[in-house]
């Protein structure tokens, strides 16, 4: 009798870091029950710098992802997230959006919506209940597909969001989570974006607090790529030294053709800095005319905190997380085992890699920023 296959494929969803770690302690002769309270720490920390070396190996393509931010006049300098490993590509996108057609709502139609929709008004929608929902349906038989969503609250607010989408009429409140945003800090006034990679035809939109927070919000942006005018442009890269000698950094134009990727990280935030040239002009400010920078960054992968978690690593890098941890505690609990271990981590890293590729013409850049470029 043949077994049946487990038709499952939960391997890669469900191992937390508790069962990788299980099998690093194993590889090094340390089994079960036997560990030591010193090795757990110590692995959450070895794996930790094992992770943050591979952006130096080469593109991880799970930790390639789209962001966005709102140009505004006569600023240079976007602060962005500090997990940004490096700019990919700059893409200046004057994104359509979808606001009329339909109607706002609200949670028990708190506040007035449709305020958070009109361009022209700031007075924006407070909500009076906890977890509140405030969105836009498209109606019968219209679908929208949002791919960017902006929040602008009305002041500085945490919230903890995410953004939902419907086939149905609001009020049958059958939703699906499309993106879900990590618990972050809102300033008031500042429009802070969303990429929706996953994003399909709905009828409805919305966006919903999960943490407790009420809703204070101005505006709201569902919008796609640009329908008209001038479409999406690829800004330029500047070196070091290129925009280090621009005679005057702050000339402003009404759009921008350039940017500077500063990854000094200065001390405290140790945040990366954009830097736009020409700076917006005042243009970019007019409510129907929102100019946004569209951007591909490569990031560090979240940090393993305790075990029973999840690592943000896919399956088929999973042997290669566990060789590099092997090799590395071998060299602290087992140092007879480190040379072959760490030959096995290269080896388990190569093979991991050979996954990781995108099947595209071949194109070069240059790349100065080792000789002081």
């Amino acid at each position: 009798m043949v077994a049946p296959l487990s038709n499952s494929y939960s391997f890669g969803s469900n191992t937390q870091v508790d069962d990788l770690f299980r099998e690093v302690f194993e590889r090094i002769g340390v089994i079960g029950n036997d560990l030591p309270n010193l090795y757990i720490p110590s692995a959450i920390m070895s794996a930790n710098l094992e992770l943050s070396t591979w952006p130096g190996k080469g593109l991880n393509l799970w930790l390639v992802q789209q962001q966005m931010f709102s140009l505004y006049p006569n600023q240079p300098n976007y602060v962005l997230p500090e997990n940004t490993v490096r700019v990919l590509e700059v893409v200046l996108t004057n994104p359509a959006r979808l606001n009329t057609g339909g109607n706002a709502f609200s949670t028990l139609n708190e506040g007035v919506s449709a305020n958070c929709f009109d361009p022209n008004q700031t007075a924006g929608c407070t909500l009076t209940s906890i977890n509140g929902s405030i969105g836009y349906d498209y109606g019968v038989g219209v679908l929208k597909s949002v791919m960017y969503v902006g929040i602008t609250p009305l002041v500085t607010s945490t919230y903890t969001l995410k953004i939902q989408y419907s086939f149905d009429d609001p009020v049958a409140d059958n939703w699906t989570d499309v993106y879900i945003a990590p618990t972050q800090s809102y300033p008031g006034s500042q429009t802070q974006w969303f990429v929706i990679n996953q994003t399909l035809n709905a009828r409805a939109w919305r966006v919903t607090e999960t943490n407790g927070a009420i809703l204070a919000i101005q505006q709201i942006y569902f919008n796609q790529s640009s329908l008209m005018g001038r479409g999406d442009t690829m800004l330029g890269t500047y070196s070091r030294s290129e925009y280090e000698t621009i005679p005057n950094k702050l000339n402003t134009n009404s759009l921008p053709s350039g940017y500077y990727y500063d990854q000094t990280m200065a001390a405290p935030s140790f945040s990366p800095v954009m830097k736009i040239y020409p700076v917006p002009g005042v243009s970019v400010a007019l409510p129907h005319n929102q100019f946004n920078i569209l951007y591909t960054s490569y990031i560090y992968a979240q940090d393993i905190t305790q075990m029973f978690q999840r690592a943000q690593v896919p399956q088929r890098f999973y042997d290669a997380l566990v060789a590099g941890l092997t090799a590395r505690l071998a060299l602290k609990f087992a140092p007879e085992k480190y040379p072959i271990m760490k030959a096995e981590a290269a080896e388990a890293y190569s093979i991991a890699a050979a996954t990781d590729f995108e099947k595209v013409t071949l194109r070069f850049q240059p790349d100065f920023d080792s000789y002081g470029g």
